[in-house]
């Protein structure tokens, strides 16, 4: 069963949950000696996994806006996965597309949500088999695009790292907040800064979603201000650490597909605080501490609660038994059911 791997993914972004998702499949693939092949192209934004054992690397230049381009392939008898909303070269090769989620459809407006939306309806319809990675993902598609007839659709939750885990540490010299990822937008990081000010004795620490901007700190009180930081991006060793040093992870996103660190931090034995969001409801189940998205007092409220021993306990045993039901190895191997359901024969 031959497998072609589109790796456009790496060309796009420095960090991020499909590329978290798609180094997990190739780990696996390669240690179950699945014969796979992977494109790769000469602008990379990140670190591509090498050739190694079944794992062949296919590099090819880039062209003008490759993103939205076919993926050039050989033409041979396989199955292919784009990373990113990409038509093999090959029209008649069975694909696999993986749809994250619908954030340009429901949260942006203008020729980039149109252009994303056209390559991505696109690559959907002429899909032989859909995977979303949440219930809430696949009520999108259906809404957005329609049921196609003859089409596999199924609902693959992600999974999360192992490197993810309580551990003993000191505790941190200041109490701190942790805000993971993104924070443009849907995203509500204002909500968390507005927190801040009821809490004038902690620490606000961003990790990832790229430095702080003027713009990101207009209005916002010196005083809050000073107990903003940005960690940059980070190992999973490290960010664990953070995970169990923190409060309390804050996810005030009002949209998502899955929400990885909303998992993460339950593995790691953190309490999560986020708001009515669908696809994080979904996944975090009983174990979330659920905020309004316009009350930064009551956001406040419900950290310093979080804070209390006796409840962050009980938090924290909620998180551990939600995330126990999530694994990478659980994604592969669903996954490597479509994958040959689709075999040429």
């Amino acid at each position: 069963m031959p497998l072609i791997v589109d790796g456009i993914i790496f060309s796009l972004q420095r960090q991020g949950g499909i590329s978290v998702y798609f180094r997990q499949l190739l780990s696996r693939l390669v240690r179950d000696r699945v014969a796979t092949s992977m494109t790769l192209h000469s602008m990379l934004m990140q670190e591509a996994p090498s050739a190694t054992g079944t794992l062949k690397i296919l590099l090819r230049p880039s062209r003008l806006l490759e993103r939205y381009r076919q993926c050039e392939i050989p033409h041979e008898h396989a199955v292919f996965h784009s990373s990113y909303y990409r038509k093999p070269s090959d029209s008649t090769m069975p694909t696999v597309v993986t749809v994250h989620d619908f954030t340009y459809e429901r949260c942006l407006t203008g020729p980039r949500r149109w252009i994303h939306s056209a390559q991505k309806f696109a690559a959907i319809r002429a899909a032989k088999a859909v995977i979303c990675i949440s219930e809430s993902t696949r009520q999108d598609l259906l809404e957005l695009v329609g049921e196609i007839p003859g089409q596999q659709l199924q609902v693959i939750h992600n999974g999360v790292a192992e490197d993810f885990t309580p551990i003993e540490l000191p505790k941190a010299d200041r109490s701190f907040i942790l805000f993971v990822g993104q924070r443009r937008g849907y995203k509500n990081f204002n909500l968390a800064l507005r927190a801040m000010a009821w809490l004038p004795d902690w620490e606000l620490h961003c990790v990832g979603g790229g430095p702080l901007v003027a713009e990101e700190m207009q209005g916002v009180p010196e005083a809050v201000r000073q107990r903003v930081r940005y960690l940059g991006f980070v190992t999973d060793a490290h960010l664990n650490k953070l995970y169990n040093q923190a409060v309390c992870l804050l996810y005030p996103s009002s949209y998502e597909g899955f929400g990885i660190p909303v998992i993460e931090a339950m593995r790691a034995g953190c309490p999560v605080l986020c708001t009515n969001c669908r696809a994080v409801l979904e996944i975090g189940d009983q174990a979330l501490t659920v905020v309004p998205a316009d009350d930064a007092r009551a956001v406040a409220d419900a950290m310093v609660r979080v804070a209390s021993p006796d409840h962050r306990a009980s938090l924290v045993r909620a998180g551990l038994a939600v995330a126990h039901q999530y694994s990478w190895e659980r994604t592969y191997q669903q996954t490597l059911q479509i994958y040959r359901s689709l075999a040429p024969q």
